[in-house]
């Protein structure tokens, strides 16, 4: 596999993979047809997400030959390479990754200015692919909003998270797309949510929310011609909820 990413690409892809640090702690890299995948996955399995970065994003992109390669490592270890991103842009101009099986080391090149490079060589571990069922074109429930609102609505609900019950009414007219088919109310951890909105609002892309009933996943998800991302998050079911609301109660 060798991959290379040029100009503002390049800090797109490490604020996918700071944002995805937010989740677990391992990286799942599966190059494909369709592209590069980054996933993660926490502990307890409530959240997964998943950037995939298409051909197009990428100056040069060639898949392993003769068989497939699916990998993971220490997240950590991935976001030392692109440890500083306020000076990434303008000073790195390109980013090389290529695969030593041999070594089982996947090596990321920053080429930077004055003609310095920096060379990571990262060990990885052979590991299935990592993939959460969701169909979210299916979900009855499709919100899409601008990342600078749903992260001032996020920091309103954490700002006031001390009190017993906090409650935003949000109009229609606030959202870019506002769908709704099913009446239900869902209840997912914020926590996860915080990855995702700092690569909206880095890419100045909208977040599309996804959702059907309790206990079915809320998928959220950007978008655009090159790349997508999707965070996969467990909602409290109606008896998880009913035991809840009993216990805030007491």
């Amino acid at each position: 596999m060798q991959c290379v990413v040029t100009g503002g690409n390049v800090k797109v892809l490490a604020k996918a993979i700071h944002s995805l640090s937010r989740i677990g702690d391992e990286l799942y890299v599966e190059p494909q047809q369709d592209g590069l995948a980054l996933r993660s996955v926490n502990s307890s399995r409530s959240a997964y997400a998943c950037f995939l970065f298409a051909p197009l994003f990428f100056s040069r992109y060639s898949l392993p030959n003769g068989h497939d390669f699916r990998c993971k490592m220490a997240i950590k270890s991935v976001q030392s390479v692109f440890r500083s991103l306020a000076t990434l842009e303008k000073t790195v101009e390109k980013c090389h990754i290529e695969l030593d099986e041999q070594k089982n080391r996947l090596t990321f090149t920053l080429h930077c200015k004055h003609g310095l490079l920096k060379t990571h060589n990262l060990s990885y571990q052979d590991s299935e692919s990592l993939q959460a069922v969701f169909d979210k074109e299916g979900c009855g429930n499709v919100f899409r909003a601008q990342p600078r609102f749903v992260s001032t609505v996020c920091f309103l609900l954490s700002e006031r998270s001390k009190a017993m019950v906090t409650e935003l009414c949000l109009a229609s007219d606030e959202f870019d797309h506002f769908a709704v088919h099913a009446h239900n109310s869902v209840t997912f951890c914020l926590k996860e949510l915080r990855g995702l909105l700092v690569f909206a609002e880095s890419t100045g892309l909208p977040i599309s929310m996804y959702f059907d009933e309790p206990g079915s996943p809320v998928v959220l998800s950007v978008t655009d011609s090159v790349l997508e991302g999707n965070f996969v998050l467990a909602t409290l079911s109606h008896d998880d909820h009913s035991f809840q609301k009993n216990n805030t109660k007491g």
